[in-house]
């Protein structure tokens, strides 16, 4: 009978941190408020730097208190970085997550005779923590014909 109990207590040890996690795991996010929206920067686009930045954002239970940037691009992680701090969150139980910002270049599909490139997609800010999607046209460098032999 004693064996019974201790194996009983084993068990119940063992699960409680796997019942912890499931409870972690559904933890809902908190609700964003007001933020600043996350813009692609210019200079950024002219370079063509695009991809993915995963920040771990500390909340004090109303508004962003740290953000920790764990990969992506460097002058990406520095726009996400002063984005996620502009964060304020309705009133929650102070708590960590993991955000993914997602920045994509949208290719010209066409160009006018004026050089105004348009592509087939709009540029677009989605915000459904804990992702972050932001596409945006580069800057156009048109070098058309007629141009090239007015430079000269």
């Amino acid at each position: 009978m004693r064996r019974l109990g201790i194996l009983g207590l084993l068990l119940t040890v063992a699960l409680e941190p796997g019942t912890l996690l499931a409870q972690q795991a559904t933890t809902l996010m908190p609700t964003l408020a007001n933020a600043q929206l996350p813009l692609y920067p210019h200079v950024i686009r002219a370079a063509r730097i695009q991809g993915d930045v995963v920040v771990r954002v500390s909340t004090d239970g109303q508004r962003a208190s740290g953000v920790k940037v764990e990969s992506g691009p460097p002058m990406l992680a520095e726009a996400t970085r002063n984005n996620v701090k502009t964060w304020r969150f309705e009133p929650h139980t102070p708590t960590s997550f993991t955000v993914t910002f997602h920045y994509k270049l949208l290719l010209p599909t066409k160009c006018d005779s004026e050089c105004d490139c348009d592509s087939e997609e709009k540029e677009s800010v989605l915000v459904q923590l804990p992702t972050v999607d932001l596409s945006a046209k580069i800057p156009g460098i048109c070098d058309l014909p007629e141009r090239v032999e007015s430079k000269r």
